[in-house]
C-alpha cells in the first residue's frame, strides 16, 4: 500500500499539470488523494503531534535556511531557468493568474505543507531510519516533473538532492522529536518562501 500511496503526487501531477496544465487541478487531486488516505488509514494521534516537535536551536536555524529560498530563486533566476521561459506566462498558462493566484498563495503556503507533512509522515511512519529512505527520493521525484519545465536539467539534478535531503531531514525529525511542529514550520516556511521568489521574479519583470 505504501508503493501505491506514495506516487499519489506522481499521478495528480501528470494529470493536472501535463493533461489539463492547471496547477489547481494537480493540487487539488493531490490534497483529495490525502484526505481519502488518512480517512481510510486513520492515523492516531494527529493533532497531539501537531503540538510537539518543536525544538528551538534547529527551529529557527531551520526557518532561517528555508527562507533562504526567495532571495537564492530571486538572485540565480537567469542562471537556473530555461532560455525563454518568462513567469509572467508560465503561470497564467498554469492556471495561476487573477483571484486563482492570489488564493494560490495563502493556500500553498498553509494548507499545502500541513496536509503534505501529515501524509508523508504518516507514510514513512516513525520509522527508525536515520540514513535516506527511498520514499525521501520519491517525495523529491515529483517535483522534478513540476520544474522540468521551468529549470535548467543541471539545476534538476541539485534540487532533486536538496528536497531528497529535506525530506529525510523533517522524516528524522519528526521522529526524534516526537512530532510535526519542526516540519510543518520550515516546510511551510520554504514553501512560502518560494512564493516569495516568484512574486519578486513578477516584480522586477526577470
Amino acid at each position: 500500500m505504501n508503493v501505491l500511496t506514495s506516487l499519489l503526487p506522481y499521478a495528480a501531477v501528470l494529470i493536472g499539470l501535463v493533461l489539463f496544465q492547471n496547477a489547481w487541478i494537480a493540487l487539488g487531486l493531490y490534497h483529495l488523494g490525502i484526505i481519502v488516505f488518512l480517512a481510510l488509514r486513520r492515523p492516531s494521534g494527529i493533532p497531539g503531534k501537531m503540538r510537539r516537535g518543536y525544538f528551538l536551536p534547529l527551529l529557527i536555524p531551520g526557518i532561517v535556511l528555508c527562507a533562504l529560498a526567495a532571495p537564492v530563486m530571486f538572485l540565480l533566476w537567469s542562471y537556473l531557468s530555461r532560455p525563454g521561459i518568462s513567469l509572467s506566462a508560465w503561470l497564467p498558462a498554469y492556471g495561476l493568474q487573477g483571484m486563482g493566484w492570489i488564493l494560490f498563495i495563502p493556500y500553498f503556503s498553509l494548507i499545502h505543507p500541513l496536509l503534505e507533512e501529515v501524509y508523508w509522515r504518516t507514510l514513512t511512519g516513525f520509522d527508525p531510519y536515520k540514513r535516506l529512505h527511498w520514499k525521501d527520493m520519491v517525495f523529491a521525484g515529483y517535483h522534478m516533473i513540476v520544474l522540468f519545465s521551468i529549470i535548467r536539467l543541471p539545476w534538476l539534478l541539485l534540487f532533486f538532492l536538496i528536497l531528497t535531503v529535506a525530506s529525510a531531514f523533517w522524516r528524522w525529525a519528526a521522529q526524534k522529536y516526537k512530532g510535526y511542529g519542526l516540519t510543518l514550520l520550515t516546510h511551510a516556511v520554504a514553501d512560502a518562501s518560494v512564493l516569495g521568489g516568484t512574486l519578486l521574479l513578477l516584480h522586477f519583470n526577470r
